[in-house]
């Protein structure tokens, strides 16, 4: 019996991934896993995040990128990187500033105090990685303040990953960011969401892009770079137990994405409510390419190695590690 036939008639494989298009297929139960019995589950990103870092409940999951990337350098990631990206996004968009902080541009950061939830979590290295790269900006000429955004998530924040590098860093707890904001004791942000009252009057701030699609469109256009924020990750003992799996899962993700992409075409009733969808994926294609998130190694290795060099220039990682060592043979 084989092994892949051996493990349909065990018991099925547990897999933690987000609701997206891009894994709907997957969810519902449309697309297998080829040779294997999948139960896959959606749920709080956050959630299993932390879970999978502390008891790995999952065979397979999704995981930040930036804290799978800490977690296996420092050799306690109980994970192996999948070269399956579920979370993609460019985030010129999520840089925020202080209407009257004097922040007009990138280099106007310099000095000031800025707000994010987790120091180390993949939205502030790409945030970050992208001044440093194009903008000349240090990240240790700020100051960074950590803590929940819009209301209180947490009771302590946890310092594990901050870096040993003298950036000066400190913890916000008690209080949520936008109150700092309000009261001026923070000048930026950056957030994967808008603060719960932005476009408001009652909102002081302003995004640092106010015209970020086109700055994010210019920056794809120059470097070919579309920053990955998740990955997929199987547990190590799964990986031994189960080496055809990795290869099955690149095959029913791509065809989980395909499907999600080919609805983006449709045109004579628009699965998404959005009335120019066919147009804005016509212009996506146009400037991306066909497949514009892109699986596998060799697509994605100049973005994953330039997130690896930002996690090292940051201090995160003490360092640069080969794609080989995260990552399962392709």
């Amino acid at each position: 019996m084989s092994e892949a036939t051996g493990h349909v008639m065990g018991e099925a494989l547990g897999i933690a991934v987000g609701d997206y298009d891009r894994t709907r297929q997957l969810l519902n139960g449309a697309v297998p896993v080829a040779g294997f019995r999948a139960n896959f589950a959606a749920g709080d990103l956050e959630e299993i995040f932390a879970q999978a870092f502390s008891t790995a409940p999952f065979a397979v999951t999704e995981l930040s990128f930036s804290n799978f990337l800490i977690a296996s350098v420092r050799g306690n990631c109980p994970y192996v990187g999948l070269p399956i990206f579920p979370s993609r996004s460019f985030r010129h968009s999520a840089i925020y500033v202080r209407a009257g902080a004097g922040i007009t541009s990138p280099a106007d950061l310099k000095g000031k105090r800025i707000g994010t939830r987790e120091y180390s979590n993949t939205l502030s290295l790409v945030a970050r990685g992208i001044l440093a790269d194009e903008y000349d900006y240090a990240p240790g000429s700020s100051e960074w303040l950590i803590g929940d955004l819009d209301h209180i998530e947490r009771e302590n924040i946890d310092s594990k990953n901050w870096p040993a590098n003298g950036v000066p860093i400190r913890a916000v707890a008690g209080v949520p960011l936008t109150s700092l904001l309000a009261t001026g004791e923070i000048d930026a942000l950056v957030s994967y969401t808008p603060p719960v009252d932005f476009g408001k009057d009652s909102c002081p701030l302003v995004r640092l892009f106010p015209d970020w699609r086109s700055a994010e469109q210019d920056y794809f256009r120059r470097t070919r770079r579309f920053p990955i924020m998740h990955i997929m990750g199987i547990r190590r003992d799964v990986l031994q137990a189960h080496p055809t799996l990795p290869a099955a899962l690149l095959q029913a993700f791509n065809a989980s994405k395909a499907h999600a992409q080919a609805l983006l075409a449709v045109h004579q009733a628009l699965p998404v409510m959005l009335p120019w969808m066919t147009s804005e994926a016509e212009a996506t294609q146009a400037l991306m390419g066909q497949d514009f998130w892109p699986y596998g190694m060799e697509a994605n290795r100049d973005m994953l190695e330039t997130q690896i060099r930002w996690s090292f220039e940051q201090g995160l990682i003490p360092r640069p590690p080969g794609l080989a060592e995260l990552f399962v043979p392709t």
